[in-house]
């Protein structure tokens, strides 16, 4: 008799084993989709008439809770829900060895009856980590080659309701986007800023005959409720990059654009960009910056004298940053401050090309600090490198006027992403190193980037450093004052370490963390958002109601994003945000 071939299931559609995570309450709604079934090679499987085979998948709608057993909501205030499909049997037919349906004497089709339970989780992997010497410098073979050594990581199932998420939401469509920051507001609610290049899914309202990317400003109440939504429209398009808050409401957005229809004439290759709303969403004022070159915003911050503060870039010498006194050959950081009007009260360079500013937080006496990174060496260089790029915060008065530099870093590449003032006068920069030398010896490093964060006094002495790490990459791209600390944000390929409590889901996770006001991370707080692909946090803030908001971009459908519309397509990511429970007590 010839060898038979068994047929394997398979039902890609269907994601995700949710048991865990999931509240399934008394009276749920039953369900059932049906679908055609697949060989291993994803080939519709067919009867002996040429029709698909399908089968009916019984399911049960429930609400998602997370690690609280608390209900998770979204921001039409509807609890969230997806479908547990229980055990299924399918009759799949048999073939032999060539791929022949089999049949019986009476010359029926022979067919078997398959069982499966549909689940998903992630898998794990093997990576090589480049060996360093005690200076933290890479050990190279005689031919130049970089020595590595091989470490197994695992992944754990992409499970929802593993963390503290009461709300969440995603934006987007096909084309790609991203939540690029979020801020509380004073009524208690927060605002969010998302950089879409879709014109489909969330955008097919919103985009109209505007080029891409398109910023969209968003406003949730206090209970997560989406209140109002604006876009910019443009002619060329608007890179956002920031978004600040002030105690009135007022919002402002930051980015770099060529368009030449908003309000202003066009400066040049790329200017500079400042939109201010108020907490209705109405445009009060649009300001450009810059001259015949490329100019940008990364970041912006409030003021308390109901101004601004923006940092970026110049490599303009002309327009309105001449006094910024680059060179034709020059391109350098830059601050600017406006008035609440919009007029520029000071401009400032610092540092030389090669430099960014990526970050800027206002104190309450309106002191600045002014985070980033410096590459730079020779003439109007802030410091001379450690390494191939180390970490600098820059502070100036409330009037413009340099105080003091500090770096940060070692031999290899160090970074700050972010900043926030501190209750005390000094603030607290976040970022990453690669680094174990220099400022870095106390904290060492466990294995590509490890996440940093560092708490400077009003005078620019370090106060405190600490580190979040495990054995692949980390990072903090987003920082806030909480009322007993500060809250980070980022992303991680770690499952070790620090991040052993968690593991990993599959790809990069998003994570954020709560640490008292030393430094100390506060016992389990660290926590990870996503499912089994990428995802990561950009931004992070502090409610009135000690929750936390954070947000950034995914490429995944499943764990945490199980069930969440508009979800990515798995090539282009959609724009993810959450809230988190306050801190217990």
């Amino acid at each position: 008799m010839k060898k038979e071939k068994w047929l394997i299931l398979i039902a890609v559609l269907l994601l995700v084993s949710v048991f865990a995570g999931l509240s399934a309450c008394g009276g749920n709604e039953k369900t059932s989709s049906t679908v055609a079934v697949t060989d291993e090679n994803g080939e519709v499987l067919t009867d002996a008439n040429g029709n698909p085979i399908t089968a009916v998948l019984q399911g049960e709608i429930v609400e998602l809770t997370n690690a609280n057993g608390e209900k998770i909501y979204d921001e039409n205030g509807e609890v969230r829900t997806t479908v547990i499909y229980g055990e299924q049997q399918v009759a799949v037919p048999v073939t032999d060895e060539n791929g022949n349906l089999v049949y019986d004497e009476a010359g029926n089709l022979v067919t078997t009856m398959v069982s499966y339970t549909t689940t998903t989780v992630g898998s794990g992997g093997i990576t090589g980590i480049p060996i360093t010497d005690s200076n933290g410098n890479i050990v190279t073979s005689p031919n130049g080659d970089p020595l590595t050594y091989t470490a197994t990581y695992t992944v754990t199932p992409a499970l929802p309701g593993q963390n503290t998420a009461n709300w969440s939401s995603t934006f987007g469509g096909t084309g790609g986007d991203s939540f690029v920051d979020t801020a509380a507001t004073p009524d208690g609610g927060f605002a969010a800023l998302v950089q879409a290049n879709s014109k489909d899914g969330s955008m097919a309202s919103l985009a109209g005959d505007s080029a891409a990317p398109i910023p969209v400003l968003i406003k949730y109440s206090r209970r997560g409720r989406l209140e109002w939504r604006q876009t910019v429209s443009s002619d060329s398009g608007v890179q956002a990059t920031g978004l600040a808050v002030d105690e009135d409401g007022n919002i402002a957005v930051c980015g770099l654009t060529r368009a030449t229809n908003l309000g202003f004439a066009a400066a040049g290759d790329y200017d500079a960009v400042v939109f201010k709303f108020n907490g209705d969403g109405e445009l009060q004022w649009t300001r450009n910056f810059g001259g015949s070159r490329a100019d940008g915003f990364e970041q912006i911050a409030s003021a308390p004298d109901g101004g601004f503060v923006a940092v970026g870039y110049s490599s303009s010498s002309d327009g309105s940053g001449t006094s910024l006194g680059l060179s034709a050959a020059r391109s350098a950081p830059i601050v600017v401050k406006f008035g609440a009007d919009g007029s520029v009260a000071w401009q400032r360079a610092v540092g030389a090309t090669g430099d960014t500013l990526t970050s800027v937080a206002v104190d309450t006496d309106g002191s600045v600090y002014a985070a980033g990174n410096f590459t730079s060496s020779g003439a109007n260089s802030l410091f001379t490198s450690y390494g191939r790029a180390d970490a600098g915060l820059v502070k100036f008065s409330s009037s413009g006027e340099q105080q003091w530099v500090q770096q940060f870093g070692g031999s290899r590449v160090d970074n700050f992403l972010a900043v926030a003032a501190a209750s005390d006068g000094g603030c607290v920069a976040v970022g990453r190193s690669a680094s174990r030398d220099r400022t870095m010896s106390k904290l060492s490093n466990n294995g590509g980037y490890d996440a940093i964060m560092v708490k400077y006094n009003a005078d620019g002495s370090i106060a405190w450093q600490s580190v979040v790490h495990g054995l692949l990459d980390d990072c903090f791209t987003g920082v806030c004052a909480t009322e007993d600390g500060y809250a980070l944000a980022g992303y991680t390929n770690s499952s070790n370490s620090d991040f052993r409590k968690v593991g990993n889901r599959g790809g990069t996770d998003a994570f954020l963390v709560r640490t008292d006001a030393s430094g100390e991370v506060l016992e389990n707080t660290l926590q990870s958002y996503g499912g089994t692909r990428d995802d990561r946090f950009n931004g992070i803030c502090a409610l009135e109601s000690g929750e936390l908001v954070a947000c950034g971009a995914t490429l995944s459908t499943d764990g945490d994003l199980v069930g969440s519309a508009p979800a990515s397509d798995g090539k282009n990511t959609v724009g993810m945000i959450a809230r988190f429970e306050a801190a217990k007590d």
